[in-house]
């Protein structure tokens, strides 16, 4: 009986074991190199015994994009859970970004980015939403803020959450091409802070 439930309770678990060594190969070798095969090797199992939880690639690369809008999006829930106005929301959850991509060698944004290079319609449309969503986020704390009286009134929510996550994206696309050579959570920081005084009041500069 115990055997059953452990089989019964490895099936979610088995998934997301799967996306993430997806991620993990996705980084290190770069998404056209990845394979069934590597993936089943990398946790130990058979191929037949992904092909129980996935029916294709495409499967895994999908549930892939998915646990990584659902980390970057936890990051500002929690930040917002935790008390902080919508500026403590930016400084906390986007510098959680970069310290998890930095410990994780670019899991979140590189993948993405690896996923569109594919060229798969399909995978494209679902990481493109997945942006479109997580830009969503930063948009809606972005409004709280100009409500609170910490960002700027002339400041437009859409554009300034685009901006933010073109800039984040561009900076984790430089480090990973760079091969990882430069700090990225000191190169992050540096950023933010233009950014940041670009869009707060004079009264969050004091």
């Amino acid at each position: 009986m115990p055997a059953k439930v452990q089989k019964r309770l490895s099936t979610a678990v088995r998934r997301r074991q799967i996306a993430d060594a997806a991620r993990a190969l996705t980084v290190k070798h770069g998404s056209e190199h990845l394979t069934v095969g590597k993936i089943a090797k990398e946790i130990g199992v058979s191929e037949g015994a992904l092909y129980r939880h996935f029916k294709s690639k495409r499967d895994i690369l999908s549930l892939m994009v998915e646990r990584v809008e659902e980390d970057l999006v936890v990051d500002i829930e929690e930040s917002g859970a935790a008390g902080h106005t919508p500026l403590g929301i930016l400084d906390s959850s986007l510098k959680n970004h970069i310290s998890t991509i930095e410990q994780r060698r670019g899991v979140s944004f590189q993948v993405i980015a690896e996923v569109i290079s594919l060229g798969d319609k399909e995978l494209n449309r679902q990481a493109s939403e997945a942006l479109e969503r997580y830009t969503g986020r930063i948009r809606d704390v972005l409004s709280d803020g100009i409500k609170a009286g910490e960002i700027r009134k002339d400041i437009d929510p859409e554009n300034a959450a685009m901006l933010v996550t073109a800039a984040i994206q561009g900076l984790v696309n430089r480090w990973a091409l760079g091969n990882y050579s430069f700090n990225l959570e000191q190169q992050y920081l540096a950023l933010w802070s233009i950014l940041r005084e670009a869009i707060v009041t004079d009264r969050q500069r004091a």
